[in-house]
């Protein structure tokens, strides 16, 4: 895929996933949705369109501390 076609993929699943419903309910029932997979897919266009480009993938930096106890 070229970058500009992983961009117009990234903008469809964006929409596509803008456009679920993440909970429905009729008369006294609920069903909610799971959305992750769109998620994880956008997740992933946005590390291979940042590869394209030549930007660093984010890091995520978690800094524990405790007092020795």
């Amino acid at each position: 895929m070229t970058l500009d076609e992983m961009k117009a993929e990234r903008e469809r699943v964006l929409a596509r996933r803008n456009s679920l419903v993440a909970r429905v309910t009729v008369g006294d029932r609920t069903v909610q949705y799971d959305l992750t997979q769109a998620n994880h897919v956008l997740a992933d266009l946005d590390r291979r369109i940042a590869v394209l480009e030549g930007r660093k993938p984010r890091r995520r930096i978690l800094a524990v501390a405790t007092k020795g106890l």
